[in-house]
């Protein structure tokens, strides 16, 4: 017999040495108030504690200049303070130049010259002061801002970036590679795997993610060959990773609620540890059909920027393992709030993260002090090419950065724990400071 969801979720927390999560009941089974809507105060409370550690610093942290750097389409954040403290960042790979004008217009007047020791309060006016520019574009801006505060604040207290918004719960991060987009969607599956497979022996990864149907957001059920989907969930289990390999898989939205369910019952047949957004990310009705009609744990949020949709999220147990995106968020401290809920609410988190830049920097800092973290957090490599493609010359202050079965230990180093050559942030102009 399969475990059920609650007892995979348990049995996982335990595994990954996570911390004891708070003692309350499942909220969609005993948290209703008498109109059938869950009592959701266990989570707003959650959710309303203060993130950032602000008695780290005595004494106020004044952002005086607060620059983004640009080359092109890539695009990097410098902030100092008042006392000539530094902090930098680097944006999205693909989504900063779309929408870059908001980090002055929407972005950048909510931070000069405010004290840094405010980040919490920074971080929500600026995304909640502007209700016309919400959306993913909107975040990207915000989190790029915050991780270059962070990174400043870390290097004042000579701390990692992500012991200025919590404990340290999980110093080292157990990877699942959750790279080769297209290949997986669009190779043979013969083909795909196997370049998946060569990343596993390199990594020595213990998890690995596939992708299912075309991924595009429509649920339209379509798939990019007539039973690939299926031949792929097979062959990955049966011919290629074998019993041992930790096995998910990612809809991306291909699926109606009928389709969804076919495919999740071969999963399940064939023991995925997770089935990630099978239908369109905002269709939460018809997600909550699919997570009802199956018993494999579901996986979402990747595409979520509003905090009060992961509310309902984790309220309703739509999902039991929830994905906040560090960039399509907005960053740090807002994804904090959500972790914060989702261990009130006894289920589990793994932050998302896209390819290239520094994105494995921003989840090793965020999983190292994330409560109710997974057992397994997404990786696409160690790859430092910028939105440009250009490598970027990039060094760990502490730790050097490998994958040692499956297992990257968290830098310890100030900040964001990285060093960038000054003579790469030199081939960007200022754009805006």
């Amino acid at each position: 017999m399969k475990p059920t969801r609650r007892k995979f979720i348990s049995n996982a927390a335990l595994a990954s040495g996570a911390t004891a999560m708070t003692q309350l009941p499942p909220l969609k089974a005993a948290h209703h108030s008498g109109s059938g809507y869950p009592d959701y105060s266990a989570l707003d409370e959650a959710r309303k504690r203060p993130v950032l550690k602000r008695e780290l610093f005595p004494d106020p942290v004044i952002l005086e200049t607060i620059e983004l750097l640009q080359d092109r389409n890539n695009f990097i954040c410098r902030v100092r303070s008042k006392d000539g403290a530094e902090g930098i960042s680097v944006g999205h790979p693909f989504i900063s130049h779309q929408g870059y004008p908001m980090f002055d217009k929407a972005v950048r007047n909510h931070f000069l010259g405010k004290d840094a020791r405010d980040l919490d309060t920074l971080v929500f006016n600026a995304a909640q002061r502007n209700i016309k520019r919400q959306g993913i574009p909107l975040c990207v801006q915000i989190a790029t801002m915050e991780f270059a505060v962070l990174d400043l604040l870390g290097n004042i207290a000579d701390k990692p970036a992500g012991l200025l918004i919590g404990d340290l719960l999980n110093p080292n991060v157990s990877i699942y590679l959750g790279h080769h987009y297209s290949n997986l969607r669009k190779l043979e599956p013969e083909v795909s795997l196997e370049l998946m497979r060569k990343d596993q022996i390199e990594t020595s990864a213990r998890a690995i993610k596939l992708r299912a149907g075309s991924g595009n957001q429509l649920g339209d059920d379509i798939d990019n060959a007539p039973g690939r989907t299926e031949k792929l969930i097979r062959m990955a289990r049966e011919e290629v990773f074998g019993d041992d390999m930790v096995l998910m898989i990612d809809g991306n939205g291909s699926y109606s609620v009928k389709e969804a369910i076919r495919i999740g019952k071969i999963l399940e047949e064939y023991d995925y540890y997770f089935y990630e957004e099978p239908v369109p990310w905002d269709w939460y009705q018809e997600q909550k059909l699919v997570e009802k009609a199956l018993d494999i744990p579901m996986a979402g949020g990747e595409e979520e920027f509003g905090l009060h949709a992961f509310r309902y999220l984790i309220g309703n147990e739509v999902f039991q393992i929830l994905q906040p995106d560090l960039f399509y968020f907005g960053g740090m401290i807002r994804t904090m709030q959500v972790a914060r809920m989702v261990e009130a609410a006894g289920l589990q988190i793994t932050p998302h993260i896209s390819g290239g830049g520094l994105g494995y920097v921003y989840m090793l800092q965020m999983v190292s002090v994330c409560p109710a973290a997974a057992e397994y957090h997404e990786f696409k490599l160690f790859a430092t090419k910028d939105a440009n493609g250009t490598p970027m010359p990039v060094e760990s202050k502490a730790e050097k950065f490998e994958s040692i079965d499956g297992v990257i230990k968290v830098p310890t180093g100030s900040g964001l724990g990285v060093r960038i050559d000054p003579d790469y942030i030199k081939t960007h102009k200022v754009l805006y400071g």
